[in-house]
């Protein structure tokens, strides 16, 4: 098991921490770990921005980038299912962000972590022009609130559309879209975002209520399924309104099943690739509003890492929420990487967020975002305040000793 400090020893551990520059060699690193940026898509769209956005990373001491392929179910890659991002119009039809982007962040020494918005798929009141987006191919497929209703785009309960994991052809696309990402590109990991409901208030869709219904009637007495099956006549809902605490715990193993299936069939294929998500700090927040119960993802393996979107400007908290995510991992044997939200606060504030992870045993920290804390490439001051604090030599990515070695012949590209 690897080390992890208690909240408690938070204070103490952090006096006599030795800045990683101080035990410098020239020749090793001082330290192991993950240093990584969130790169948004829109930060890929042409092959000088996204050789920026390599250059910068290396420049300043990070050793992965965790880059947006999917945003709202379309592509930044070369998709066999799902159609061109339109934030890519204007560019040349054969322009592929990843695969332009692979090759020189593994010439620098980075890791490419493809980023996959698994469940959301539309934040925009227009729909898209592509008729195979599943805006427009599949509604069916989608999280309805319980008036059967649906957002497009940003509301109160939902930032907008979203898959139902509890629908079957929803769910084995999302995977199929994943596979299709590992299988055919050189990435080190797979990176699963807004792998969740929107809220509470979703899903209640009818392919839900039809799979709850399947789910619970074998459990209930002759009479209860009587009872029920005259209720649903007039009332979609009734199983749900008779058997809430039931149907929580359905909401939260569809998204489990969504995770065991892609991660089976990723390590089936590269073994050596990393599976991660990001997820909602708060555990209890994740698991009994958004269905997202990465503890238990971790402890089964699912999961290789956990990345706990700390987002918040208040350093002490965000410490009990790394800390967390860390004992959580710790237990699992996997890792934790503190997920800053670093667009909004100052270096100074990150790097106390940063200091503070490393001292709780976190295994790395992601910056949320590289064009929040460069302004979209414009300039490297923030960073640089940053190196100052955190990173002012470099650092090798810590091995996950539960993971093969990458096969050699399995390297290429092959879109």
């Amino acid at each position: 098991m690897r080390n992890y400090r208690p909240v408690a020893a938070l204070a103490a551990s952090m006096i006599c921490c030795v800045h990683p520059a101080a035990a410098q060699t020239p020749d090793k690193p001082a330290v192991q770990e993950l240093r990584g940026m969130w790169v948004v898509r829109t930060n890929l769209t042409s092959p000088q921005s996204i050789k920026h956005v390599v250059d910068v990373a290396r420049a300043h001491h990070y050793n992965a980038l965790f880059v947006q392929v999917r945003g709202r179910g379309d592509a930044f890659y070369q998709s066999a299912l799902e159609p061109r991002s339109e934030e890519l119009d204007g560019t040349p039809a054969d322009f592929d962000p990843l695969g332009t982007l692979l090759p020189l962040a593994h010439q620098a020494g980075l890791q490419v972590h493809a980023w996959v918005n698994s469940c959301y798929v539309w934040g925009s009141p227009k729909p898209p022009r592509a008729k195979n987006h599943i805006m427009n191919a599949h509604r069916d497929w989608l999280c309805r609130d319980a008036a059967g209703s649906f957002l497009m785009s940003q509301g109160k309960e939902c930032e907008g559309a979203f898959l139902s994991p509890a629908n079957p052809a929803a769910r084995k696309h999302i995977h199929d879209v994943v596979m299709d990402l590992a299988t055919h590109y050189d990435i080190d990991g797979v990176h699963l975002d807004y792998i969740r409901y929107p809220s509470a208030a979703y899903d209640y869709s009818s392919a839900a209520m039809q799979r709850f219904q399947q789910d619970l009637t074998p459990t209930l007495t002759p009479q209860q399924n009587r009872n029920l099956t005259i209720k649903a006549r007039h009332d979609r809902l009734a199983y749900v309104h008779a058997f809430p605490a039931q149907f929580a715990d359905f909401r939260r193993r569809q998204v489990t099943e969504l995770v065991r299936s892609i991660s089976q069939d990723v390590k089936a294929a590269k073994p050596w690739i990393v599976m991660s998500a990001a997820v909602f700090a708060d555990w209890k927040d994740a698991r009994v509003v958004r269905g997202q119960d990465w503890k238990t993802w971790l402890k089964l393996g699912y999961l290789d890492a956990v990345a706990p979107m700390a987002y918040g400007a208040s350093t002490p908290k965000v410490a009990q929420q790394i800390a967390d995510a860390v004992k959580a991992a710790h237990d699992a044997d996997k890792f934790a990487y503190a997920g800053i939200g670093a667009w909004h606060i100052s270096a100074e504030s990150a790097a106390a967020k940063i200091n503070a992870a490393r001292a709780l045993g976190a295994q790395g920290a992601i910056l949320f975002s590289y064009g929040g804390v460069t302004k979209d490439g414009a300039n490297d001051l923030y960073l640089d305040a940053l190196d100052k604090r955190c990173f002012a030599a470099p650092a090798t990515l810590p091995t996950m000793p539960w993971l093969p070695a990458k096969d050699a012949t399995q390297t290429a590209n092959r879109y």
